[in-house]
Order: C-alpha cells, then structure tokens, then sequence
C-alpha cells in the first residue's frame, strides 16, 4: 500500500466517523467546511465526446477543467451576474401576492407539489433559485476553448477524416425548476436552456458519414503541444421499433392510449445502451425537453438475438412529441452508466502522449427520430 492509498484510506476513515457523528446533530454544515480534505487537490482535463452517425454535424466534443463542489468562489449562492429576477409587484404594495408573476423568485427546497417552498416571492435571489449559480456562470469558467486541434482519423490506416473547431453555442439542454412529481404537475414548472461551448465538426465536414466496420480516433493538442488521443468503435441506429396500439399518420406515430404507450426495440449491435429523448413539441422552433433517460438492456431479444430495450410511458399529458431513440455503443454507456466516479480511470478510453489516462469518453451514437402523438380513443 502506498503513501497516497493510505492518505485517502485516512482521509475516508476519517469522513466515515465524522459523518455518523453528524448524523445526530441537527446544525447545518456547509460543504465548504470540509475543504481542508482538498488542499491537495489539482484540476484536472474531463474529456467527453460522442461521434454521431446519424448525423455527424452534431458529434460533440467537450472538454472541461473539473472542480470541487466546495469552490465557493463558483458556488457562492448569488446572483453574481444579475440576470435573477424578481417577482412582479403589479399592486405597487412592497410584497409578493397570489396571482403576481413570480419570475424566478418561486423559492428553493420544494418538498412535493403541495410543499410551500422557502423563500417564494420573498424579492431575495436564493440558492436553488433560477439565475443563482446556474449554468450560465459556471459553465464558461469550466470549459476550456484552447486546444491547438482537435483531429479524427480512422484509428487502423490513420487516414484523416475530420477536423473539430470550438463553438461557443455548440450544444443546449434545459433544466427544469420547481415541485416534482407526476408529469401533469411538472409540465407547468419553469425551465431555462442553457448553451455550453465545445468542438464540433468544421462546416465542410457536417456531412461526413463513419464506416460502423472501422474504428476512429481522435486527437487532441493542447496549448503546450501535450497530445491526448482516445479511439471508438461506430454503432448503427435502433431497429425493430414496435409500438404497441398505435399507427402512423406520415411522419407521426399516433397512439390512441390516452396518456399510456408501450414500445420495444433493438439496437443493431451488442451495445446494451440506449437513449431515449421525449421533447414536447409546439412549433418548428419551439420545443421543451419533456423527458430523458439512459436505457441499459438486461435481455436479448429471443427473435434477434440483439438486445432488447422496452418503455412504459405512462402518464404523459396528451399532445404532440418529438422522440428520438438513440444507440450509444458500450464504452460510452458503461461511462454515463456508472454516475461518472471522478477518481475512476477504468472507464476512461482517453489517453496522453504518456500513456496516462484522461477523465472522461469517447464513444458513438446513432438515432432515430419521430413524432408521436398522444391522444384520446375517445376524439
């Protein structure tokens, strides 16, 4: 056992005791107390990239510096840019009423849809509020935009295929804020879409299409010439899609379920990993994200052989939906699957010029998408 093992097995002994401690204490702690168990701790490069065969202009490559959740210069629990904004005191009386705009003032520590949150409407921009340290002011001090070039080759002939650039807007996800609980009740909560900045394929290679028989590489330089390289295999998209009672209308999948579909499929290869994407859909340009989840496969289908993934969808508001059914080959998978341990190098396929393993993925998707819409039998 080495000195640094020991260190940490100290170090967690210690949090170990002091946490069974803590458990019959009723004052509140905040993490930053323990940042002593930190000191020696250095930032570190988190690589995480997905090739996308179905349509390779949206392959991402994002590469972040990690941080500890007990930087309060980040997490400070203000508003630090000033984009928090209070409720609307439409009667001018110096305080927040039923029925006034509440904006991002809807308070913190939501206990269930019929819970009272702390600090609602109270004119105070509090942590867990919308605005408060969100995604806007992290995101751009973790993100790091200055590699010298990011190349994908095919791994075996180390033929170049792409180049990557960065890309301040390059990707967007929504967080929704508020009460959980069943979808009727969250379909009303507030939600903001947060960009974030990566690399993505130069425009004169959106169009590339990736051989599923090859393996690709890609290559990264960094601003002091460090190399740090990762290959992937390419999966194909999910197959056999069959959607119990309904029909398709054109390009819409119509289910006459009230608010309750079923659905089975494949993936084209032994991945056992699949994403599923449900945004509620309102125009061309206008949607929600509605649902997420990361599907592992447990069986295989008897027919196929390949493996076989399922959804119950229940409880969905009717309405009209844009779903996408996403493969993502093993290595990438295995990663988001795990919850990302940030001191476990085994799931890392990333390498230096050393031979050091990186945090993070390289990996492959590839997609289908459709319209669903969820409607009554009744009309």
């Amino acid at each position: 056992m080495n000195k640094y093992t020991l260190d940490v097995l100290t170090k967690i002994v210690g949090m170990s005791m002091l946490f069974l401690f803590l458990l019959g204490c009723t004052e509140e702690l905040s993490i930053a107390d323990f940042a002593e168990y930190y000191e020696s701790y250095e930032q570190e490069l988190r690589i995480e990239g997905l090739l996308d065969n179905s349509n390779f202009a949206n392959s991402i490559i994002r590469v972040d510096r990690t941080i500890l959740v007990t930087d309060t210069s980040l997490y400070n629990g203000r508003d630090d840019n000033g984009d928090w904004v209070s409720y609307t005191d439409e009667n001018g009386n110096g305080h927040w009423d039923e029925g006034e705009p509440l904006n991002d003032d809807i308070g913190y520590d939501y206990g269930g849809p019929n819970h009272e949150p702390e600090g609602r409407g109270n004119g105070i921009a509090d942590a867990g509020e919308p605005h408060v340290d969100d995604y806007i002011e992290i995101l751009p001090q973790i993100h790091d935009s200055t590699m010298v070039s990011v190349i994908l080759r095919e791994t075996g002939s180390q033929v170049f295929v792409a180049e990557f650039t960065w890309e301040n807007k390059a990707a967007h996800f929504d967080v929704i804020y508020g009460p959980g609980g069943p979808p009727e009740v969250m379909a009303d909560n507030p939600y903001l879409t947060y960009y974030y900045g990566a690399y993505i394929p130069a425009p004169e290679y959106a169009g590339t299409v990736l051989d599923e028989n090859l393996q690709y590489q890609l290559v990264l330089t960094t601003s002091d010439g460090q190399t740090i390289s990762a290959s992937t295999d390419i999966i194909g998209p999910p197959i056999n899609v069959l959607w119990e009672s309904a029909n398709w209308m054109g390009d819409t999948l119509v289910s006459l379920n009230d608010n309750y579909a079923f659905m089975t499929w494949n993936n084209s290869s032994q991945s056992s990993f699949c994403a599923i994407y449900m945004d509620e859909y309102f125009t061309a340009d206008s949607t929600k994200d509605f649902y997420a989840s990361l599907a592992a496969s447990i069986n295989e289908d008897d027919s196929t052989g390949l493996p076989l993934f399922q959804g119950n969808f229940a409880g969905i508001p009717l309405g009209l939906y844009k779903v996408k059914f996403e493969s993502v080959n093993e290595i990438y998978g295995n990663y988001v699957y795990s919850g990302l341990p940030l001191r476990d190098r085994e799931l890392s396929n990333w390498r230096d010029q050393d031979g050091n393993v990186v945090l993070g993925a390289l990996g492959s998707k590839n997609a289908i998408d459709f319209y669903l819409r969820l409607t009554s039998p009744n009309g």
